[in-house]
């Protein structure tokens, strides 16, 4: 018998985080199944260029495959039964993660490396910095939106991600970006473009950044390990 889905989330909490779940299933299915995440590593290899048994090849797998397995673990505590995540079960779950928190430091680590390995996923030439070009690369090969609406987007994106060039589109402001992706109720701040999918009527000016709180020391930067319980393996990385 499955339990009733608590959803606590605006509705363009849900409009945006549906986003975020078709970044990981592209094909229309609406539902993540066991297999989804070695065809998501797959595309992301292709994208990259990373052979499967490089450092950021093997970090990216570990990162997705701990998302799945917590996403995949705590759909099925709600319905013992479902061996598969929709839509409704990708809100419920983001439902319990998201009241009270204030930026990614709020967050569990394994979310947190999260914005770390899509800022990598992007940064193609590998040089700190995401740059237009490269935010137009992603919408359009990963997010897979068409050519010219990515290319619109990606300056539109670019523009309030780094307040008009103001601010290089680093690892840390990407991450305080993505907080606000994740934790924004209303479609205003830069982290609406984080999958370059929107279009409501908001002001468009500059977006100024935040300094992020302080970290603990024992989950700073050069301390964040993934932790990973001792379950089954969902599969190995995927061949290239």
């Amino acid at each position: 018998m499955s339990s009733t889905k608590q959803i606590t989330l605006t509705p363009f909490q849900q409009e945006k985080l549906e986003y975020f779940f078709k970044f990981f299933e592209p094909n229309a299915d609406n539902e993540l199944v066991e297999d989804s995440l070695a065809k998501f590593v797959k595309r992301i290899l292709e994208y990259t260029g990373w052979d499967t048994k490089s450092h950021s090849a093997q970090e990216c797998y570990e990162v997705f495959e701990t998302f799945f397995e917590i996403l995949f673990d705590r759909t099925a505590k709600e319905d013992a039964s479902n061996h598969k995540v929709t839509v409704s079960d990708w809100w419920a779950f983001w439902s319990h993660l998201l009241p009270g928190c204030m930026g990614m430091y709020n967050f569990p680590i394994w979310l947190r490396l999260l914005p770390k390995t899509l800022f990598k996923i992007i940064d193609r030439d590998e040089d700190g910095l995401i740059t237009e070009q490269e935010l137009y690369q992603f919408y359009k090969d990963m997010v897979q939106l068409e050519a010219e609406e990515a290319r619109e987007n990606s300056h539109l994106a670019f523009s309030q991600m780094t307040d008009d060039g103001r601010y290089p589109l680093n690892l840390s402001g990407y991450d305080q970006i993505f907080a606000n992706f994740l934790i924004g109720r209303t479609p205003y701040g830069p982290g609406r473009h984080i999958f370059g999918c929107f279009e409501h009527s908001v002001d468009n000016g500059p977006f100024h950044l935040i300094m992020p709180a302080p970290e603990d020391e024992e989950e700073s930067e050069s301390t964040i390990k993934i932790h990973k319980e001792k379950r089954p393996k969902r599969g190995s990385l995927p061949a290239k």
